[in-house]
């Protein structure tokens, strides 16, 4: 999901909003730039590929020595992003500009157990301008359920494990609320976005118009293009309600926790993964591979907390 995110955001920042986006530092990107590289730059892009999962120690952490201990801190990817010289506001380059940082946290890190004073996973949180949750539901038992009758994706049919990634985000609330000193009762005032993943797999059988969903992102005279939130906010109104019947306790997590929760649909790959003979492990072929809205929810991201970097269009009323 995170590595077709951002290859996505690299092509619609240059072409549509004339904004360059690069590497802050290539070393702490590598990772990500090799998985983009996997799926959209592969040699062989007819051989099924294989992404992993994120994990809880490795590259995506550095230690830092204080004496005798070492605490291993969670090691961001960082971008710059920066209006290019065709951007009708270049004279607020200054301004505008802005870097970019994605901590990519794994699932176990909201176990119990799952953060220690060596090992502070998960206190960047308490800092960060909102919140982005990838919900599976392919790991959810009544998706699933639902969907078998229609869907041939592995991961629907397959029998799977099923997650309480509701006590996931009621973990990551709880850590917010201690590490910021908030009130139980008190709630996050930043944005929180569900991105509710492999829509390709739910969609056909949950929400028969998902072909055809629009693109949020419209071009205008200007030559700068604008994101259509009220269009992001219609749609996550209708996965609300799929959410809502088939997985009420996530739901009531999310909006027991934040004051602003959106909901955004998202296929990562475009069509379903297939079981390799060999490994038995689930990939695919870089060739079939087309994401849809995988770049939306870090551009209505933007949109809502970096004022003048990614406009959002103002509908007009229509003409009685």
């Amino acid at each position: 999901m995170l590595a077709t995110t951002t290859w996505q955001m690299r092509q619609a920042m240059g072409q549509r909003f004339k904004l360059s986006i690069s590497d802050a530092d290539p070393d702490s990107n590598r990772q990500l730039n090799e998985h983009e590289e996997k799926l959209f730059f592969n040699e062989h892009p007819d051989q099924l590929a294989t992404i992993p999962k994120t994990e809880k120690e490795g590259e995506l952490y550095q230690p830092v020595s204080f004496g005798d201990e070492t605490i291993w801190y969670p090691r961001p990817f960082v971008f710059v992003v920066q209006p290019l010289a065709n951007h009708p506001q270049i004279e607020k380059r200054d301004e505008i500009s802005r870097a970019i940082c994605l901590y990519d946290n794994a699932g176990e890190h909201f176990l119990p157990g799952g953060e220690s004073s060596i090992s502070p996973a998960t206190q960047h949180l308490t800092i960060s301008r909102g919140l982005l949750f990838l919900f599976d539901p392919t790991q959810h038992a009544r998706f699933r359920e639902a969907c078998k009758g229609d869907s041939q994706d592995p991961q629907i049919q397959g029998t799977g494990r099923s997650h309480r990634q509701d006590q996931i985000l009621h973990e990551a609330a709880n850590r917010i609320r201690t590490h910021a000193g908030l009130a139980q009762q008190q709630k996050y005032s930043k944005p929180l976005i569900i991105i509710i993943t492999k829509m390709d797999a739910w969609a056909p059988t949950l929400w028969p118009e998902w072909k055809d969903i629009k693109d949020p992102i419209k071009d205008s005279r200007q030559q700068l293009a604008g994101l259509d939130t009220a269009l992001i906010e219609e749609v996550s109104d209708k996965v609300r309600e799929i959410m809502a019947k088939l997985a009420p306790e996530f739901v009531n997590a999310a909006e027991g926790f934040a004051d602003r929760v959106t909901y955004i649909p998202v296929s990562a790959l475009g069509r379903g993964p297939e079981e390799d003979p060999n490994s038995g492990m689930l990939g695919v072929r870089p060739s079939e591979v087309n994401p849809i809205w995988a770049e939306v929810p870090l551009l209505y991201m933007l949109s809502q907390t970096s004022t003048g970097l990614i406009p959002s269009l103002v509908r007009r009323p229509k003409e009685q």
